[in-house]
């Protein structure tokens, strides 16, 4: 008895250390799955079609795909992807995994992932609550972007000719009057330039950053233009400016 104890452990230890790889290697099949067309949630609800990709050793040789343990289907070469719909099978939660055999015929194993197959129609509700909120925050900064430059651009179009302006987002020189003014910050950047409305003329242009030498220059031009024009106004009023202007003219000539 004394010499079979010793013999029995040392069996023992050896079938465990033999058996190790084995176990080892039942964890080196993962599956996952990316969607081709439909819905997924992130959480686990999927809808349309997907492709389930397993990885595993070199010596794979095949996985078949199980869903709640019933075939799915089978792949016998790399890469070993299969693609499904999900409205091929019955709505509810779902267990997804998939079984590898290796070249010398050792089979694994994968994790099992879980999954809920809804309705197309519950894929559509679900990602309009996600889009409306983002297509409101898109429309309501374009909505901003248009209607700040005609707020705050009132006063700034009461300035006087030559008046030395602060430009704390940066300034541009617009192509249509040549009126320097102060960039908003809800500006519509495109590529390297911006759109902008000036506040002077009112009209809309692709602008670009002016350096402020160019600025103060275009601020000293302002007077060179009003003196040009002998009504003390810069020249490349809006048309309401113009309008206002004939009518306050008007009364006089009446008188």
């Amino acid at each position: 008895m004394k010499n079979i104890r010793p013999a029995f452990i040392l069996a023992l230890m050896i079938g465990l250390f033999l058996a190790s790889p084995v176990a080892a290697q039942s964890a080196d099949l993962t599956i996952s799955f990316s969607r081709d067309f439909g819905y997924s949630s992130g959480g686990g609800d999927i809808q349309g079609l997907f492709t389930l990709t397993a990885s595993g050793p070199a010596s794979l040789a095949k996985v078949v795909f199980f869903l709640d343990d019933k075939l799915m289907g089978e792949v016998d070469k790399a890469p070993f992807k299969f693609q499904f719909n999900t409205d091929n099978y019955s709505l509810g939660q779902h267990q997804i995994r998939a079984e590898g055999t290796t070249t010398d015929g050792q089979v694994i194993k994968s994790q099992v992932v879980s999954a809920r197959f809804v309705t197309a129609g519950e894929g559509t509700q679900a990602a309009m609550r996600i889009a409306i909120p983002i297509l409101v925050i898109v429309f309501g900064s374009i909505l901003v972007a248009a209607l700040f430059p005609l707020l705050s651009g009132r006063k700034t179009a009461n300035l006087p000719a030559g008046t030395v302006r602060s430009y704390p987002m940066g300034g541009a020189i617009c192509p249509k009057c040549g009126r320097p003014f102060a960039m908003q910050i809800f500006g519509l950047k495109l590529l390297v330039a911006r759109y902008e409305r000036c506040p002077y003329c009112g009209k809309w242009s692709m602008v670009q950053y002016a350096s402020m030498e160019q600025l103060r220059a275009a601020e000293q031009a302002e007077l060179a233009r009003a003196a040009q024009d002998g009504s003390g106004q810069v020249q490349g009023l809006s048309e309401e400016e113009k309008l206002k202007k004939e009518l306050d003219e008007s009364k006089y000539h009446d008188a």
